[in-house]
This record gives structure tokens, C-alpha cells and sequence, in this order.
């Protein structure tokens, strides 16, 4: 007679759940299945969220403060100061009396997206008797890090150029073509330069530069057109109207201090607009 046969118990034990563990992680495992099939179609329909009438979100349009409705007032989130729908071309920043005033009413505008994807913000340095202003690319990895100018390996470099013209980076007002790095460092795109255009343009009218010296190509399109080349301008002086200023600045366009690593043919050029800048100096000395 066959003796019967044990149960096995349903509730499998410590070592035997370890045990299977350590086979899914042998295996590379990385999602669970289910051994039973499921009815998909007896599954409940998601719910929506009730649509808001055209009528209500005109009101709240009109309301910016609060819109009432259900169990309380919704209050819309609060917009910086002179900021607007296209970036920073608010009347408020357009005219703003100095410096302290532009970088508080344009300290976060949260309709623009550079703004909120950036480390740092970085500001201008405006140094009084400054003989010109220079203007910088977008921010990069280190500047973006650090939340300075010509930061890094960028930085080091201006400071050679600029000692080999006679110069001291502490004696020159700076300013970033961009406030804010693109994510992932890309070139920033047009709407994102005509949005911050105002406040770069107001930052020139409230230093007052002698002139003004690019380097790279985003804040010389800012400036002059979106066809705007340094190779093909560069070498030479191009006028550059600003609002605020009565008559227009004298604009050098250079390369940025990092493409000097690219070629020979770079270094010269930049040489070449380090003594054009030496003589628009030397009148002044």
C-alpha cells in the first residue's frame, strides 16, 4: 500500500523566499509579472478631471489675486516684478533706476524656463571708471556651478588675454549675455535670447560703457542680428544702439576665451583683437 502523501505547506519559508530572491538577482531581474492573466477590459475607466469652463478661466484672468471657488479662495501663484509673458520686456524692468533694482525685479521670473532650470544666476559686475563693458557667452558648467562670470578654465584664460593688453579683470564691468545656463549647456534658442535681451540692454544703459567688447557669438546676435557672425565681424567696430543711451556704443565682437583652444588661426585672431582694443584704450591712458 502506497503510504499517503504529505501535504506541502502553502506558506513557502524564510530560506526558501531568500533563496528565490537571490535567483531573480542572479538573473537580472528587473520587473515582477503576474502568473494570472488579467481582464482589462473589467477594469474601471479612469476617471477625468472636470473640465474648466472658458468662462471661469477668464475670470481668473481677471482676478490675479484669488478666484473663489469650492471650499476657498485658489490663489495664483505670485509673478515676479516687471516680468511678462515673453521673459523680462516689462515696462518695470525697462526702467529701472539702478542695478540693486533690475536684479530684484527680475530675481525669479517663473515664465521663463532658463530661470528655473538653472544652479545660479549670474549678475553683472559693474565697476565705476570702467574704460568698457565685456560681455560673455552663455553661462557654461563652471560659471552655472558657481554663479561667476568667467568662471573655470573660461576665466583663466580671459585673464591671460586681458594681461597681455595691459589690463586687470578687476577694472572692467562684466555682464553674461544670459543670466541663466540652457539645460545641458545647448546653445540657447531665439526666443530664449530676445527674453533676456531687456535686461542685458538695460544692464549697458545703467553702467554707461565707453564701448563694448563680445565675446562669442549669443550676446554679438543679441546686439547687432540674428545673422550676426564673429568671423565675419570680427576685426572691426560695429555701432550698437541701446535704449537709455543717446548716442550708440562702439561693439568689438572676439571670441570667446575657450575657442582660443581650437586652432592656431584662433589665437591670432584673438591677438589681433586684443591690439584693436589696446588702441581704443591708448588715447585714454
Amino acid at each position: 500500500m502506497t503510504p499517503p502523501v504529505s501535504s506541502v505547506s502553502a506558506v513557502p519559508s524564510r530560506a526558501d523566499l531568500l533563496a528565490a530572491l537571490q535567483l531573480q538577482y542572479d538573473w537580472s531581474v528587473d520587473e515582477a509579472l503576474c502568473e494570472m492573466p488579467v481582464d482589462r477590459l473589467s477594469e474601471a475607466t479612469p476617471q477625468l478631471p472636470p473640465r474648466v469652463s472658458a468662462e471661469r478661466q477668464d475670470a481668473e484672468q481677471r482676478l490675479p489675486d484669488a478666484f473663489p471657488g469650492g471650499d476657498g479662495a485658489r490663489l495664483r501663484p505670485a509673478k515676479a516684478v516687471g516680468a511678462s509673458a515673453n521673459g523680462l520686456s516689462g515696462r518695470a524692468v525697462e526702467e529701472a533706476p539702478d542695478l540693486p533694482t533690475l536684479m530684484r525685479l527680475t530675481e525669479a521670473p517663473d515664465d521663463l524656463f532658463l530661470a528655473r532650470t538653472a544652479t545660479h544666476r549670474l549678475e553683472p559686475v559693474f565697476v565705476e571708471g570702467a574704460p568698457f563693458m565685456l560681455i560673455g557667452e552663455a553661462p557654461d558648467a563652471d560659471e552655472d556651478r558657481s554663479g561667476t562670470l568667467f568662471a573655470g578654465e573660461g576665466g583663466a584664460l580671459l585673464e591671460k588675454m586681458l594681461r597681455s593688453a595691459g589690463l586687470e579683470r578687476g577694472r572692467i564691468s562684466m555682464a553674461p549675455a544670459l543670466p541663466w545656463r540652457p539645460p545641458g549647456g545647448r546653445t540657447p534658442s531665439d526666443a530664449e535670447m530676445q527674453a533676456c535681451l531687456p535686461l542685458l540692454l538695460r544692464t549697458i544703459a545703467l553702467c554707461r560703457p565707453g564701448f563694448l567688447v563680445t565675446m562669442g557669438v549669443t550676446p554679438l546676435r543679441m546686439l547687432v542680428g540674428p545673422d550676426a557672425a564673429v568671423g565675419r565681424m570680427r576685426g572691426r567696430w560695429t555701432d550698437v544702439s541701446v535704449p537709455g543711451l543717446a548716442t550708440p556704443l562702439p561693439l568689438l565682437p572676439m571670441r570667446h576665451p575657450l575657442q582660443l583652444r581650437a586652432s592656431a588661426a584662433a589665437r591670432r585672431n584673438a591677438w589681433q583683437d586684443l591690439l584693436i582694443l589696446m588702441e581704443k584704450l591708448s588715447p585714454e591712458e
